[in-house]
């Protein structure tokens, strides 16, 4: 039973690796000739190819199921509430943050400008993918590294995950970049309790909804 957890954590491992790999890099393989729209969305399929297909294919290679690393609906409904008070706890920091300058250079990840044309059309079509960006983060990272690894570590897979999910926030704001640290532990911790990720897409979806709505608001695209 030992030497299973053993190769089932190794090829976890790997495949974490290589999906970290990808998921910074993919990028570069976008076509030359592209609209912002097809650029963005051409990131956000890294992230899904990433983080949730090659996860999901190596589960089931390792003779696990997709239960195995939190999608799991099943007794989950009273979750919420836990969730519901990170993201009160949320709000009123993104709030703030989105006053600076820092984060408004940043956000939002698609930019549109009142009286483009399409402009509602195009956020329509990129938010499909940027839900399902945030579908394969917290597969990946609370599902696939901590459910996944959490039969051989334990509780230390919730560390495990976070530091590779600190990692890409590097490029953000200072401010999200640490917030990253809490945010990975308290939302693996959580997913390592329910062995469930679909609160945290949901929390995850609420807050970069929040943040959207905020920068282009003050940008003017919304009020």
């Amino acid at each position: 039973m030992s030497d299973d957890l053993d190769r089932r954590s190794v090829v976890i491992f790997i495949a974490a690796l290589i999906s970290l790999w990808f998921g910074r890099f993919g990028i570069r393989y976008m076509p030359d000739t592209t609209t912002r729209l097809a650029e963005m969305c051409w990131w956000a399929g890294t992230q899904i190819v990433s983080y949730l297909i090659v996860p999901m294919i190596v589960v089931r290679f390792i003779g696990m199921k997709p239960i195995d690393i939190g999608w799991k609906f099943r007794g989950t409904s009273g979750h919420w509430k836990y969730y519901a008070i990170l993201l009160a706890i949320a709000v009123p920091f993104v709030v703030v943050a989105s006053t600076t300058t820092e984060f408004q250079e940043r956000y939002p990840l698609f930019e549109v400008f009142r009286g483009q044309e399409g402009a509602w059309s195009d956020l329509r079509i990129w938010w499909i993918f940027y839900v399902l960006q945030f579908v394969a983060v917290e597969t990946f990272f609370r599902g696939f590294l901590v459910l996944g690894l959490a039969k051989r570590f334990g509780q230390a897979s919730i560390f495990i995950a976070t530091i590779p999910y600190l990692m890409i926030h590097f490029s953000k704001p200072s401010v999200e970049a640490l917030a990253a640290i809490v945010g990975g532990i308290v939302m693996g911790y959580l997913a390592y309790r329910t062995k469930s990720v679909w609160w945290g897409i949901a929390l995850h979806v609420s807050v970069a909804a929040l943040m959207d709505f905020l920068s282009l608001g003050r940008k003017g695209f919304i009020w």
